[in-house]
């Protein structure tokens, strides 16, 4: 994964220039933007086999005629596979999201509280064995504040400690929506986060 991270940097890095550019990282959507997990589990009954993929890219860019002003974008796919007897279950989610991420102290954006908001669109899919598929397209927003802690420069990325607070909220579509929610609210307390600016 390491390898990995290096590689999204390298191909961001081509096209930087001093802190314009952030490449976000956070624990909610594992270590180093992605993730695959394969988990055994021997039981009594059925033994249970979870597989776990989850993919997310966050990356921001600033607006040269706007002070402190930055575009964002947000890409994820998540899917986890469970295989347990009777009780298969597949779940995907992909989503896509753009809005705006704003700089308090843009001279010293490394060190500077930060807000945005977050508009997006994901793509549902529910499978339960011996279920009929749900699936549906869920609109969210996600609001997040918090403040940036520099941690030095490593060649050409400037990485910077940046705790967060957020709020998402989501409104499912179609059959996820018949059947089984019809809006959620997710609060997260991102502890554990970086951005790598560019």
């Amino acid at each position: 994964m390491k390898l990995f991270l290096a590689l999204i940097i390298a191909a961001f890095s081509f096209v930087a220039a001093a802190q314009t550019k952030i490449v976000s990282v956070d624990a909610f959507d594992m270590a180093y933007a992605g993730g695959l997990s394969f988990k055994h589990y021997e039981g009594k009954g059925s033994d249970r086999d979870d597989t776990t993929f989850k993919f997310n890219v966050n990356y921001a860019q600033a607006f040269p005629e706007y002070v402190g002003l930055m575009w964002k974008a947000q890409v994820y796919w998540n899917r986890e596979d469970v295989d347990f007897g009777r009780a298969d279950a597949l779940t995907s989610e992909f989503g896509a999201g753009g809005g705006i991420l704003y700089n308090f102290q843009a001279e010293d954006i490394k060190n500077s509280p930060m807000l945005s908001a977050l508009v997006g669109l994901e793509r549902g899919s529910y499978e339960v064995d011996g279920l009929d598929d749900k699936s549906g397209f869920n609109m969210f927003l996600t609001i997040e504040g918090g403040k940036r802690f520099d941690m030095g420069s490593y060649s050409v990325a400037n990485i910077s400690y940046a705790p967060t607070i957020s709020l998402q909220f989501k409104r499912y579509g179609g059959d996820i929506r018949d059947e089984y929610y019809k809006n959620s609210r997710d609060l997260r307390f991102n502890f554990l986060k970086f951005d790598i600016l560019f």
